[in-house]
């Protein structure tokens, strides 16, 4: 299993030396954009001779941009975690239903700060965003993820806050220094901080969270749970 690799000590030197490449920007998005849609378990083997990189390389961008079930669950079970990076870091979300694509973005969250902001979405916000299928009240939303919390010992390094509009305690807080975001959420930060500097803070730090994929190789996500496509932890239902 490739995130196994990041117990090494060395993990954090190939990733560091792997950032500095002026080019792995560009490829980690492509991956994401490109490949991964048609080669979702493609391994890091195929994925270096398919950009023409090194095997390092591959590894840090698909550590860094996929993860599977068991993935999810290892890193759920793993005890060690490196020390955080950040002393307060944020990320939102509308938790209808915690599935494993929100435990990584947790689990990323928690391995970051010190401290997660958690923003979840009000009522009122979720029915400007024209979810596709039906939304549980925030109060049953945050009785969830606090069950969630609680299960895995992380209610008490963290805060939940109710998000009225996108940007939520990230835009105004300037104790907050990281930010938290899938790939497909990632771009909000430029807005973030552009609000950020009119108020005079800091920007903030984006940290992107691996897409987590159901069995099929498609991302888990809430609408195709709601619709019966797969499970919360993304095995695929089988039909009748």
């Amino acid at each position: 299993m490739l995130r196994e690799y990041s117990t090494n000590p060395l993990w954090n030197v190939l990733v560091e030396v792997v950032h500095s490449l002026p080019l792995y920007n560009a490829h980690k998005a492509y991956f994401i954009e490109k490949v991964m849609p048609e080669r979702p378990f493609i391994s890091y083997e195929e994925l270096a001779a398919l950009l023409g990189v090194t095997f390092g390389e591959a590894m840090v961008i698909l550590y860094e941009s996929r993860m599977t079930r068991e993935e999810v669950e290892w890193e759920l079970a793993r005890r060690e975690r490196p020390r955080p990076r950040f002393r307060r870091a944020a990320m939102g979300g509308t938790f209808n239903e915690i599935h494993y694509g929100h435990v990584a973005l947790l689990l990323t969250a928690f391995t970051s700060g010190e401290h997660v902001v958690i923003g979840v979405t009000s009522d009122e916000l979720v029915s400007k965003l024209g979810k596709q299928h039906p939304v549980k009240s925030y109060g049953e939303r945050v009785e969830g993820l606090k069950q969630f919390l609680q299960e895995h010992g992380l209610e008490e390094r963290s805060t939940i806050a109710k998000l009225e509009d996108p940007y939520g305690p990230p835009a105004y807080d300037g104790e907050i220094e990281a930010l938290v975001a899938s790939p497909f959420t990632a771009g909000r930060v430029e807005e973030i901080n552009r609000i950020r500097v009119e108020k005079g803070l800091e920007p903030v730090k984006l940290v992107t969270c691996p897409i987590v994929l159901a069995e099929d190789g498609k991302p888990i996500s809430s609408t195709r749970i709601a619709a019966g496509e797969i499970t919360p932890d993304g095995r695929v239902v089988k039909k009748l």
